[in-house]
């Protein structure tokens, strides 16, 4: 049974609603002062809550000893503790301002350690060289840099406040779009967790663009297009996104991203159709198309035997030092070969033109260790391998001049289209022994004293052209849209939509509209275009706004597996993230079953040694880890500022020998 409260009880009233005011003769009477809406007592310096006379006599009457002041004497009494209490608050308005900087420098420092992917321990490394450029520069202000906070887990915190303020200005801005689109691509990364990467790029009415990333989420389960478009479209939800302003969507071309009925992008157009009634463009990543139409040239008669070279040099140690060797006698302009990885096709270029540039030394190598050296004196192969070397220059400027942020998607048509111009130029030049641009063909023959033909490459040239005309279907489909956009004072009125037409014709009489057009150039002349011709700016919007490529995603891959490569060790089924690890003493002789923190793909056998752990393929009971861990000596700091040692794992296998030698510093985890 609850007890109800009197009905005729009264409401307490606040403090604040009495309006209360400090009345200057208290100043005299009581030693205090009001300073910044507060009551301070200049005997004690503190803070008196209630502004009432009662309150202000009882704290001042704890303070005995200042009654022995009268007349002149209590206001010179006054004058000096005023004075002292003036003189307090620049000095911690000083001290609020040090504090206020080093954090602002923490954040900055943090910021530049995100952004060129830096480990978050690299913070106290910073630190130390602030304090020996200190000693030099300003010797005298130690605290200052003393109090910027760089500590691994200050870092961390630091570059989460970070994301979170980003996540939050993107929610901000959210609601002034004009127009948006997303680029996804789903990849696996080092530890084998499937990431879907979203990037946004939109245009606001003042029409700057923004291009970030707005969430990497990580696939648990399956990575079907239902499950793509699930996570996408949560996500646009969650950012308030306006979805009827989705212009746009690239991606790359696997099935679960482009499948017509049940992939992402289906899925999308279908959900956006029955919300809005709108659609969107679907944009197959232009660097992925460039990438597959290479495919067609195949010269595996010349990469086939190239990489057995490098291989046999590269992946023997012998080799790959008496080859550095045999180049620094030489005073060769290179050190040595680079790996061919079929999957990074761009290193193709730079590896062909090494493996030309050194043929001989590579010949004379070779004859040395006994090899087949057969194919160097072939003038078929030979003049093969020149082509393959200017063909794939071409070809990776191509790839390189597409790469790279905040690319407006005409430009890189334009790209596109101009090197279909060039193959068919080269086509005709090479049916003519012209090699004026292909200048390792053109050495070559030279070199033969013009006994070779070049005529025979026109038809890889025709194949390629074919290829370029093939794909780019999506692009294409746009051309007129593009034409318009970048040339709206030369196209023709009849090419214009006609909801756009009257303002088309408009702009490009207007004298001062054309002059800021041949002044600025694109896009920045649609900046300068009026208000009034809103159909115009809409569709430069959603122009502006659109990806062209998945590069972002890409790059942001890359750059993830770049910094696993140095937390994330990976030796079969052993997966160890260093960002995991707990700190603890120096005691390692935990049994792998006791550590929570570690995938074993078996359960780990009890009460047996740790010479057991083998590789697994002896006996089956002999199951568990592939690799075992020693560690070196680091520093870190726990949450609670204590310093620990802790160990960096390193991983080797169990006949490794230098792993006898740290038997006693095992640990798994």
């Amino acid at each position: 049974m609850s007890i109800s409260k009197p009905s005729g009880s009264k409401i307490k009233r606040k403090i604040a609603d009495e309006h209360r005011i400090f009345q200057v003769k208290w100043e005299l009477e009581y030693f205090c002062c009001e300073i910044k809406d507060k009551i301070i007592c200049l005997i004690c310096n503190n803070t008196i809550n209630v502004p009432k006379l009662y309150n202000i006599k009882r704290h001042y009457e704890q303070h005995k000893s200042k009654n022995n002041y009268e007349g002149l004497m209590r206001e010179e009494k006054l004058k000096e503790l005023k004075l002292g209490v003036k003189k307090q608050q620049p000095m911690f308005s000083k001290l609020l301002q040090e504090s206020e900087a080093a954090v602002h420098a923490s954040y900055v420092l943090s910021e530049l350690i995100a952004k060129h992917s830096k480990p978050f321990t690299d913070g106290d490394f910073i630190k130390e060289c602030l304090m020996k450029v200190r000693e030099i520069v300003w010797p005298g202000n130690v605290k200052a840099f003393q109090s910027i906070s760089l500590s691994r887990n200050t870092v961390a915190e630091r570059v989460t406040d970070l994301a979170a303020n980003l996540s939050d200005q993107i929610k901000a801005k959210s609601s002034s779009l004009e127009s948006f689109s997303i680029a996804c691509e789903e990849s696996t990364d080092i530890s084998g967790k499937a990431q879907l990467a979203v990037f946004l790029r939109s245009c606001d009415k003042n029409f700057n663009i923004f291009e970030e990333l707005l969430e990497l989420i990580p696939m648990l389960g399956t990575t079907t297009g239902e499950d793509i478009f699930t996570c996408v479209f949560g996500l646009l939800q969650k950012y308030n996104l306006p979805l009827a302003k989705l212009n746009s969507v690239a991606t790359d071309g696997a099935p679960s991203m482009t499948g017509k009925n049940k992939g992402f992008v289906a899925l999308l157009r279908k959900t956006l159709s029955e919300i809005h009634g709108s659609n969107i463009h679907h944009m197959h990543c232009i660097i992925h198309q460039e990438v597959l139409c290479t495919k067609v040239i195949n010269m595996e008669n010349v990469l086939s035997y190239i990489k057995k070279v490098i291989n046999f040099i590269r992946s023997r140690g012998l080799n790959q030092r008496q080859f550095t060797a045999f180049l620094s006698e030489l005073d060769s302009e290179y050190s040595g070969l680079s790996y061919y990885t079929e999957v990074r096709w761009l290193s193709c270029s730079k590896i062909l033109k090494q493996f030309w540039d050194l043929k001989e030394e590579i010949c004379q190598f070779l004859k040395t260790k006994n090899q087949d050296v057969s194919l160097f004196y072939d003038p078929i192969w030979i003049q093969d391998l020149s082509f393959l070397v200017d063909i794939t220059k071409h070809l990776t400027d191509l790839n390189l001049s597409l790469q790279g942020k905040d690319h407006i998607i005409t430009n890189m048509f334009d790209i596109i289209k101009a090197f279909k111009c060039q193959l068919v130029l080269w086509e005709k030049q090479l049916k003519n022994e012209d090699l004026t641009h292909f200048p390792t063909c053109s050495m070559n023959k030279s070199s033969l004293d013009d006994t070779c033909s070049y005529q025979k490459y026109a038809e890889k040239i025709a194949n390629l052209t074919t290829e370029f005309e093939t794909r780019f279907n999506d692009f294409s489909s746009l051309e007129d849209k593009f034409f318009l956009f970048s040339s709206i004072f030369s196209i023709s009125i009849d090419s214009v939509p006609s909801h756009m037409q009257m303002e088309v014709i408009e702009i490009q009489c207007n004298s001062n509209l054309k002059a800021k057009f041949i002044e600025v150039g694109v896009p920045e002349f649609y900046k300068y275009l009026p208000a009034r011709f809103e159909n115009t700016r809409k569709f430069a919007y959603e122009i502006i706004s659109m990806f062209g490529s998945t590069y972002r995603c890409e790059q942001l891959f890359s750059v993830m597996k770049a910094q696993y490569a140095e937390k994330d060790i990976i030796y079969g089924d052993l997966i160890v993230n260093h960002e995991n690890i707990d700190i603890k003493d120096d005691k390692y002789d935990y049994h792998p079953e006791k550590i929570n923190n570690i995938a074993w793909e078996r359960n780990i056998p009890q009460g047996r040694d740790l010479d057991i752990f083998t590789d697994g393929s002896v006996t089956d009971e002999k199951a568990g880890a592939a690799f075992v861990a020693y560690h070196n000596e680091q520093k870190y700091e726990d949450k609670r500022d204590k310093e620990y040692r802790m160990k960096e794992a390193q991983f080797f296998k169990l006949n490794y020998q230098p792993l006898k030698k740290h038997q006693n510093k095992l640990i798994y985890g």
